[in-house]
């Protein structure tokens, strides 16, 4: 149960630093400066176009284009694996059993079982298919203010009630991550012996019951603290006004081009 509990501290602080990217949002770079409304319509039209394709070309070329636009918005190259590459390796271990489990021309085998060719293709092309849709939504992340894009999500029409609900995920998330960490370090500095498999499954279970009983006393707190300051139902979005200039032309080029090239593919 400690090594379970070190993993899921581990995944934890990773999905807490994938969601907390926002320092980059205010350096200067180039899709810093691109408007908010071009900016999330382009990558959204990119994780389509993602989600659409089968074409290993295309999704490989989809990376190099998001792998461009970190070097051009100065993200840290570092950071910027780290903090989703975590992602397209769980995606990779989903999609591992299928090169097994699907018939096809056997490629070889291993212990006893055949590696097919279809199997193998769809294994990599879901992998290179959630890969570039993460790194669409990593560039999103890094490069965008959460106030921006809720009022740039507002701006768009999106339903109030839809904005307000990825607000509470968003605020929430952090609370019951970080909850979750406090809990799993705090156990690890107090079990100091070996447990054996029975105690491992048992103590396992009580930190579920105890995480949840947590999470829903959490959760009672910090609505109350947002009532007694005045909540009423609805998140404020300050607007900042972002003038369509040079980066957001060139960004719309680039995301037509990309829209070009996958119509090619799709012939």
């Amino acid at each position: 149960m400690v090594e379970l509990a070190g993993t899921i501290k581990v995944i934890s602080k990773l999905l807490r630093d994938f969601l907390v990217a926002e320092e980059y949002a205010y350096k200067e770079g180039f899709l810093q400066g691109v408007n908010q409304r071009v900016k999330l319509i382009g990558i959204f039209l990119l994780i389509v176009l993602a989600i659409s394709t089968q074409n290993i070309f295309f999704l490989l070329l989809l990376l190099l284009f998001s792998l461009a636009m970190v070097l051009l918005s100065n993200v840290s190259l570092k950071m910027y694996f780290l903090r989703f590459g975590f992602i397209p390796m769980f995606a990779f271990v989903i999609a591992l059993p299928w090169i097994f489990l699907m018939p096809g021309q056997p490629v070889f085998s291993f212990v006893g079982l055949n590696v097919t060719l279809p199997g193998v293709m769809y294994a990599t092309t879901f992998t290179l298919r959630v890969t570039a849709c993460v790194s669409c939504i990593s560039l999103l992340l890094f490069t965008t203010r959460v106030s921006d894009l809720l009022h740039t999500l507002r701006s768009l029409k999106i339903p109030g009630p839809m904005v307000d609900m990825l607000v509470l995920v968003y605020r929430y998330l952090f609370s019951i991550l970080s909850e979750l960490h406090r809990m799993l370090l705090g156990r690890e500095c107090r079990v100091v012996s070996k447990q054996r498999l029975r105690d491992k499954w048992s103590d396992g279970g009580k930190v579920v019951g105890n995480f949840l009983s947590r999470t829903f006393s959490r959760g009672e707190n910090v609505y109350k603290a947002m009532r007694a300051r005045g909540y009423d139902g609805t998140f404020k979005a300050y607007p900042r006004e972002y003038k369509i200039g040079v980066k957001s032309i060139v960004f719309m080029v680039l995301v037509g081009a990309m829209v070009g090239i996958w119509l090619v593919t799709k012939l």
